[in-house]
């Protein structure tokens, strides 16, 4: 790479003080050093929370062009380093200074630290969990500055990072995740960075794919503290996944990289990020294209018919951290109950909620945490078929002791009525279900709620035949606590509440591959309340139930975000005149459905499904 003219920083005698810096050539913007850097420290830019629980405030040092009126400028994020264990944002200061000066607007963060030591690679939990503190507090700072882009005058999609040593480890584990952030505040908004520069680090080869940023990589030959092979196979990694890298090594040289090489580093560095940042032809971040999720603690409109009930089908994707989504009346105060539920940042959740739309024919979602929503409309309640109530809590166990496993706790409601309840199963601790039957039953003959491990959240409906003293009652395979929503009432009639009846348990022979079809039969010419599981999944993937012979994927039933998963929801399954109805697996899984109840004539009016919404293309 050719040498770039850098002129030499100073002020002249007689300039005026604050005003940009006269240099001897034409300088080049985000190239040559035209400006003194202004400095503002101790800026706050998230909150955490440490390894002893406390709460602690995420700063940094703050670095601008002095006298500069640009707009749209691009920023450069730095992280010292020290063992992951020590060091603070004073004691690395130049590549913020260098790039200030050059026009960028540049940071100096300090980030969570451990309470000893961690040598790369890292290989024990707490060292696992120290290093992603430190990524999750960078990928904090890169949605601060995006968050306060308008103020800062920067452009939110041309943003990089670096770092030296557990600063380096830390940019790569920021670039090999693009938007895959950890949990933080700031949450949506993008992580996704341009590049990231590495001095003495290294990260996963394994966690690089073709949509994370590449690097620009200054290595000591003898480093042995980022062993200079570990920092090899990352490279490699990265251009095996056809990303941008620039590889530097240093003969001789160890993990402190001497002074008598920075030149060479200094240079190529700075063309690097021009090239990539500065003046690519466009914005570098994958976040171009991709809609930010809907910010924490919003409330998204739907619009549907006034004032009456309808089934809808709801989707939490790539939420950014554990919390609920919840349909309630817009403007309306949130929290009394829950539609949704997810317990990891990064799942898919699905699951079926009755929506009264209000006399605007307006209804609204509120989720919790950041994520995106995807609304489809599966039906319509005919007038006078479903009595639907304010939300009101039947039971929650988390104000007490949890019940233990193999316990039937009971909900209560109208009695000889057919309720509609959202359940929710938390704090499992272990694989294992939850079942609504009579009080005193068997259980084992179905289930409407699935864990495939231990402190899992999952929430569902169920429709609940309340016998004639107004009890039903919730089976727990394993201990768990359990909360109960009822939404509403079949009016007497409307619904044929049978004993609920498998249709298909796959499980019985061969898992059905992806992209097969698998019928099932019930009464024709009906609508059916039916529970579906997916059990032993292959990959992430969906199932949808259809007609018979009608192409998949406009919509789905459950959702599966990785293999090994158990996942049950329930579906408004419309049985055609021949009885028959298929159900479509995206991926290898096993099914297991039953048959709740039906549908009276005339009670429901089944739509082909139709989107409300999607923020994922909004």
């Amino acid at each position: 790479m050719a040498a770039v003219a850098v002129a030499a920083l100073g002020v002249g005698v007689g300039a005026t003080p604050g005003a940009p810096i006269q240099v001897a050539t034409a300088a080049t913007r985000y190239l040559d050093p035209i400006f003194l850097p202004d400095v503002q420290r101790d800026v706050v830019y998230g909150t955490a929370t440490a390894a002893d629980g406390s709460v602690v405030q995420l700063r940094l040092d703050l670095y601008t062009p002095r006298g500069d009126t640009a707009t749209d400028r691009p920023v450069f994020v730095f992280a010292h380093g020290g063992f992951f264990f020590t060091g603070d944002k004073s004691t690395t200061v130049v590549w913020a200074q260098r790039m200030a000066q050059r026009g960028y607007v540049a940071a100096s963060i300090n980030y969570r630290l451990g309470s000893s030591p961690v040598l790369y690679p890292v290989d024990t939990p707490t060292e696992f969990q120290v290093v992603n503190d430190a990524r999750a507090d960078m990928q904090t700072a890169v949605r601060w500055f995006r968050a306060n882009a308008a103020s800062l005058r920067i452009d939110p999609d041309r943003i990089a990072v670096g770092g030296t040593s557990a600063g380096a480890v830390t940019a790569l584990g920021v670039a090999a995740n693009a938007d895959a952030p950890l949990p933080g505040d700031h949450e949506e908004f993008s992580s996704a960075v341009c590049t990231a520069v590495s001095f003495s680090g290294a990260n996963d080869p394994a966690a690089f794919g073709p949509l994370d940023a590449g690097a620009i990589f200054h290595h000591g030959e003898l480093d042995t503290i980022v062993p200079t092979a570990q920092a090899i196979a990352t490279r490699d990694a990265m251009t095996a996944a056809g990303l941008p890298v620039a590889w530097y090594e240093y003969p001789g040289e160890g993990h402190e990289l001497s002074d008598a090489s920075i030149n060479a580093r200094v240079q190529p560095t700075i063309q690097w990020l021009y090239d990539r940042v500065a003046t690519a032809a466009y914005p570098c971040s994958p976040a171009v294209g991709q809609l930010a999720r809907v910010p924490a603690g919003r409330q998204t409109e739907m619009v549907g018919e006034a004032d009456r009930s309808a089934v809808v089908s709801l989707v939490s994707v790539d939420n950014v951290a554990p919390g609920f989504v919840q349909v309630l009346p817009c403007g309306a105060v949130a929290g009394g109950s829950s539609n949704l539920n997810a317990d990891a940042a990064g799942q898919i959740r699905s699951g079926l909620a009755v929506v009264r739309f209000d006399g605007s024919g307006k209804a609204c979602l509120f989720n919790q945490r950041a994520t995106h929503l995807v609304a489809d409309l599966q039906g319509w309640f005919a007038p006078g078929a479903f009595d639907d109530v304010a939300d009101l809590r039947l039971l929650d166990t988390r104000s007490g002791p949890r019940p233990a496993p193999g316990t039937q706790t009971q909900i209560s409601g109208r009695p000889n009525a057919t309720g509609v309840v959202s359940i929710v199963m938390t704090e499992t601790d272990a694989a294992g279900y939850v079942q609504v039957l009579p009080c005193g039953a068997a259980a084992g003959g179905s289930s409407n709620l699935n864990a495939d491990a231990a402190r899992q959240t999952r929430s569902g409906l169920a429709f609940v035949r309340f016998d004639a003293a107004g009890r039903a009652c919730l089976f727990n395979q394993r201990g768990a606590h359990l909360v109960a929503d009822l939404q509403g009432y079949m009016v007497d009639g409307s619904f044929d509440d049978v004993t609920d009846d498998r249709v298909l348990d796959t499980r019985e022979g061969a898992r059905p591959g992806g992209g097969s079809v698998t019928e099932i039969s019930g009464r024709a010419g009906t609508t059916a309340v039916v529970s579906i599981v997916a059990t032993d999944t292959s990959a992430a993937g969906y199932v949808q139930v259809l007609p018979c012979g009608t192409a998949p994927g406009g919509s789905s039933n459950l959702n599966v975000d990785a293999s090994g998963q158990t996942i049950a929801g329930l579906a408004f399954v419309r049985f055609g005149d021949d009885g028959r109805v298929c159900v479509f697996t995206q991926r290898s899984t096993h099914l297991v459905v039953d048959v709740q109840g039906y549908l009276a004539g005339g009670a429901f009016v089944d739509v082909p499904d139709d989107r409300l919404l999607d923020t994922r293309t909004r």
